[in-house]
């Protein structure tokens, strides 16, 4: 009888902890590190916790642009495939809820335009935003959380007579946007930074 009861007392002690370990056995959100496709192109495909897999495709022979597949089909691509969109900045996440956020920034520089994309773990796209400007910058500060900065243009810049480098402020407007897995991209923050 006492072996019986020590029996049930274990078995009522382990059943909730395995319960409660099975319903916390989601991943752990995940920020990965920006890479440059014309150098770190052999850093990718990188499959995610959710199973969705960031990759590149080459465009022609004239460079690379991020992708993401879910079991092997293609489900988002950067849309522009000019020359001067290839070989830009790639960085994304994986978030907590089972959603992958990228950005992708291109450009004559690798920085004159930001394009953002949010896809569910079931491959459906269902965030698509575009940031330009004369100098974009963007990085994921968690993973729903992103901040882009785009440079001033120099008012007193003419065409004409100056030279494209004179377009150039190095005053830049950073806005923090919290993104959700409804597609809603929200202003979180507007700060001013000059460099």
């Amino acid at each position: 009888m006492k072996k019986l009861f020590s029996l049930l007392l274990v078995i009522c002690l382990l059943v909730p902890a395995t319960i409660a370990s099975a319903k916390t056995n989601q991943p752990a959100a995940k920020t990965y590190a920006k890479l440059y496709l014309g150098m770190d192109a052999a850093k990718l495909p990188m499959k995610l916790a959710n199973g969705l897999v960031v990759d590149k495709e080459n465009v022609e022979g004239l460079g690379y642009l991020p992708v993401i597949k879910l079991n092997g089909k293609k489900v988002w691509r950067e849309a522009e495939q000019s020359w001067i969109n290839t070989n830009g900045a790639v960085q994304f996440t994986a978030a907590s809820g089972g959603d992958t956020f990228l950005l992708y920034l291109s450009g004559a520089t690798g920085g004159s335009a930001v394009d953002l994309v949010g896809v569910h773990k079931d491959g459906k796209v269902f965030l698509r935003k575009s940031f330009g400007g004369v100098g974009v910058d963007a990085k994921f500060i968690s993973a729903n959380t992103v901040q882009i900065e785009i440079e001033r243009e120099n008012k007193k810049w003419n065409p004409e007579r100056d030279p494209n480098a004179a377009r150039h402020t190095d005053v830049y407007d950073v806005t923090v946007y919290q993104l959700s897995s409804k597609g809603m991209v929200k202003q979180k923050q507007f700060v001013r930074k000059a460099s």
